[in-house]
């Protein structure tokens, strides 16, 4: 869950569970949540494996940790830390979340990852609950803070009420055995002149179980006027150029490979002087440690062009969700036309 109030303020909500590989290790499985505010600081919770509940295939959606409740309709947290958790933040409070728009989901087609979900072996699934959706509610922030001098320190708290009335949000998930070997990932709701639109863009290494083949792969999608755009491998959308940099992450798709595209999309995240944290990740199916670098106040400029070159949103989006794992130089190299790229499926 991410969720943002105008400029000032926004956060991502991460609840989930970790079994581990018991035979290779101690068992190091464990249910959690982490908080990330305003992209700078994260804060990780850690439960027993029993206290992690969900909704069975015949009940609406639902994720329970703890005390904490997670719906399509809103979020109910009340986390504190204990002894052993990477987190000196008390947070309360509930926010109501209206007007979700979800990717859909067939039997043919698998919400993001299209029939490509049907695949086996695949480490990571991923989904779409809500592109954009309103918020409203209060939260609760109590912080502990270290002051240090050169003879004493000292601890002070600091509280905070906020109020996310006018807010919006957003909502995803994730499940499988580990995340891929490299990967980027591009989420924005926030941009300026065009409130509810959304963009979404995944590409990742993906691993096969036919004989250690592997593939570049890709799922993206914008959420624009209650219109969902998909461009992704298994819709037929192609690459027309990737860069990625320390300074900028480049994206321009059509919407399909062969023939003329009915959507064209321009897609650059500005990576200079933004701040980032370290998330958990699972490592090696035997623990969870912070690895992942994130950022959560990136900048997007988003153009998307009919078929004919006309303009349709020529925007910047703010409080970007930004993650560049790995070695992508393999991605830049599998643009299709490439020498270096992958014969049988490229980008």
């Amino acid at each position: 869950f991410a969720v943002e109030k105008d400029t000032s303020f926004s956060m991502a909500v991460v609840p989930g569970i970790f079994y581990s590989d018991a035979s290779v290790s101690k068992d190091e499985s464990h249910a959690f949540i982490f908080v990330t505010l305003n992209g700078q600081q994260q804060h990780y919770y850690r439960f027993d494996v029993d206290q992690f509940t969900y909704a069975a295939a015949n009940e609406e959606y639902y994720i329970q940790v703890g005390k904490n409740r997670f719906t399509k309709d809103g979020v109910s947290l009340d986390l504190y830390p204990q002894s052993n958790d990477d987190a000196d933040l008390i947070l309360r409070g509930n926010l109501k979340f209206t007007n979700p728009s979800p990717w859909p989901v067939s039997l043919l087609e698998l919400g993001a990852m299209g029939s490509v979900g049907w695949m086996p072996g695949l480490e990571c699934t991923h989904g779409i609950l809500s592109f954009d959706h309103e918020l409203s509610g209060n939260l609760s922030m109590t912080t502990s803070v270290n002051n240090s001098s050169s003879d004493t320190t000292t601890s002070s708290v600091s509280s905070l009420q906020i109020s996310m009335d006018g807010g919006r949000g957003y909502t995803e998930k994730d499940f499988g055995r580990s995340f891929p070997s490299l990967w980027v990932w591009i989420q924005t709701n926030s941009f300026r002149k065009n409130p509810g639109t959304s963009l979404f863009v995944s590409l990742a290494r993906i691993p096969t179980p036919f004989f250690g083949i592997e593939f570049p792969g890709f799922t993206a999608a914008i959420w624009h006027n209650g219109e969902l755009i998909p461009f992704a491998t298994w819709s037929g959308a192609a690459f027309d150029d990737i860069r990625i940099s320390k300074e900028e992450v480049y994206i321009a798709l059509r919407s399909a490979r062969h023939g003329r595209s009915k959507y064209r999309v321009e897609i650059s995240v500005d990576r200079r002087n933004v701040p980032e944290v370290l998330l958990y990740a699972p490592v090696n199916f035997t623990r969870m440690e912070p690895f992942v670098w994130e950022a959560l106040r990136a900048t997007v400029h988003l153009r998307l062009f009919d078929g004919k070159g006309n303009v349709i949103i020529d925007d910047m989006g703010d409080y970007a969700g930004l993650e560049v794992h790995g070695s992508v130089q393999y991605l830049v190299d599998n643009l299709c036309g490439k020498k270096t790229a992958n014969k049988l499926i490229c980008l």
